[in-house]
């Protein structure tokens, strides 16, 4: 791999990536571990072949969180899980003390097929002194920059949910309905949750909010119920403050069906989409606040979030707005990835969106920008998150599009549940030759976020055009949207393909009032594809529609 994806070594014949926090086993996808059990891994391997005692992994790993040893124990069983560990011989278990990490063994697979030369044993030693040393010097620089950015990041308790049916026979599912939405916020680099055991203390129990939070060290606190009424399943979900007990949310999902299972997923996915990503309701709570504090007691996650809140606006003055308040956070902390990260991701929107000046310098500008971003090695969950994000794009405009699928990927096996974030990736996807596959994308957002379902299936319609399907993109469309007037200009070529000439020149009219900077021109600088006949194509419907060359 590049310096751009970070540092990789090897355990246990497999990759592990100590920039991304992904185990990869042969050509099998990469497997992400959970913030917590990766902050576990490198805290061992920074002590090879020492122990280190449970106190100290709880007390490094969930710092005024109260959790059990069952927590610790969870996570040390995904290290050992993604590592191919089953014999214990990688993570050694010192019964009621802590674990050791053996570098040795971790190598010794490698070992099979290098002589037993004196040579070779050497090269082995220097293997595995290698790996302790790279293993340390990540926890070293890694662990206290992700700990001071995630102090930043909102923490939330899930309680299971109360069972409000008639007969209490739905307690399994209030408990499977909460703890699958820890499992899925645990693999989101936007919130930090505690673990199951430390919340489901409070079952069947009456609650004081305001005593969670501060018993567990939260911000939050997802409450909720679930009963049977006639046919339908209806649960409610309730996110709160847990400072001051006050509500920020609420929603109630009914569903029938025979299969309880099938609801419990669905359900799941909606409440753990609404919550997360970047129109989630915790980043929305995040907003306000920010937004509540005097300027000059900003810390450098606050500039983020109120940049962050204009920028999603996606219109040309919220760029400018966005870039002038990042701009700002950085002359305080000119040294934040953070804050780097979305200037990038200022210079490319305007690009990509025609709505610059000057879209080549824009686009070369977020690239210097992403790659002086991924090379640094003390990178938290979520720059990088934006970072393979940003750099997915990157790729694709500068014609890399099998590099810009792979930085797509990496982004979603970060946070694989940003309903929001996957939606918007499938982009990368419909450039890159592989439509259907972004279709597959959009449809898994928009059952996650019933909130940007607009947007996802805006995409959809925009995968299928490229697919070259124009009736089903055309419906896809109409029941959709995109950015910057874009959707306008897809409904113009699907029409123009269906011979409706009349409808395809009044949808460009409509796309043109939306966006004056768009030419046949600016459609090539602008659109990437990795088949130029299909750019030559819409291109060519677009001019017959009455698009300007320049």
């Amino acid at each position: 791999m590049t310096a751009v994806a970070g540092v990789v070594t090897r355990v246990n014949a497999r990759d592990v990536d100590l920039s991304l926090g992904t185990v990869t086993n042969g050509g099998s996808p990469p497997v992400a571990l959970r913030p917590q059990a990766f902050a576990v891994l490198k805290l061992l391997a920074a002590k090879p072949g020492a122990l280190v005692s449970k106190d100290e992994l709880m007390a490094a790993v969930w710092p005024n969180v109260a959790v059990t040893d069952d927590s610790l124990v969870q996570c040390v069983t995904e290290i050992r899980r993604a590592l191919g560990d089953d014999a214990h011989k990688i993570i050694k278990t010192v019964p009621k003390r802590g674990y050791v990490f053996e570098p040795g063994a971790a190598v010794a697979p490698l070992a099979a097929s290098i002589s037993k030369s004196p040579a070779a044993k050497t090269r082995i030693g220097l293997i595995a002194a290698g790996l302790a040393a790279l293993f340390a010097i990540a926890a070293i620089f890694w662990l206290p920059r992700a700990s001071r950015l995630a102090s930043h990041v909102p923490s939330i308790a899930v309680l299971p949910l109360d069972d409000m049916s008639a007969d209490k026979s739905l307690s399994y599912m209030g408990e499977g309905v909460a703890e699958d939405i820890i499992s899925m916020l645990a693999r989101s680099p936007d919130v930090m949750v505690v673990a199951r055991n430390s919340s489901f203390t409070y079952k069947d129990k009456p609650v004081d909010l305001r005593k969670v939070g501060s018993d567990l060290g939260v911000d939050y606190v997802l409450e909720g119920s679930v009963r049977k009424e006639g046919g339908a399943l209806r649960i409610v979900a309730q996110l709160n403050r847990a400072k001051t007990a006050e509500h920020v949310w609420a929603e109630r999902f009914d569903k029938t069906g025979s299969d309880p299972m099938a609801l419990q997923d669905e359900v799941t996915g909606k409440i753990t989409g609404a919550l997360t990503g970047e129109f989630g309701q915790l980043k929305r709570a995040q907003y306000r606040e920010a937004w509540g504090k005097d300027t000059a007691n900003l810390e450098e996650y606050d500039y983020y979030l109120r940049g962050h809140e204009i920028y999603i606006r996606f219109t040309p003055e919220a760029y400018r707005e966005a870039a002038q308040i990042w701009e700002e956070g950085l002359r305080k902390f000119p040294d934040s990835a953070l804050l780097q990260g979305k200037l990038g991701f200022v210079h490319f929107s305007r690009a990509y969106s025609g709505c610059c000046e000057d879209s080549p310098a824009d686009f070369k500008q977020a690239g210097e920008m992403v790659r002086r971003i991924l090379a640094r090695a003390n990178l938290s969950p979520l720059v990088r998150r934006h970072g393979h994000w940003l750099y997915a794009y990157v790729s694709m405009q500068e014609g890399k599009f099998d590099l810009a699928v792979t930085e797509a990927e990496k982004a979603r096996s970060l946070a694989p549940y940003d309903a929001w974030m996957v939606g918007d990736l499938s982009s990368i996807l419909l450039a890159s030759g592989k439509p259907m596959q972004a279709v597959e994308w959009t449809e898994f957002a928009a059952a996650r976020d019933p909130a940007g379902a607009a947007y996802d299936r805006g995409l959809k319609g925009w995968a299928l055009e490229v697919a070259g399907k124009p009736e089903e993109s055309l419906a896809a469309m109409n029941a959709g949207m995109l950015y910057g007037g874009l959707d306008h200009f897809i409904r113009a070529i699907d029409l123009e393909r269906l011979s409706r000439d009349g409808e395809a020149k009044m949808e460009l009219k409509l796309g043109l009032e939306a966006n004056t900077a768009i030419t046949q021109a600016k459609w090539r600088e602008t659109n990437f594809r990795s088949d130029p006949k299909i750019l030559d194509n819409e291109v060519a419907d677009l001019a017959k529609a009455g698009l300007p060359e320049k």
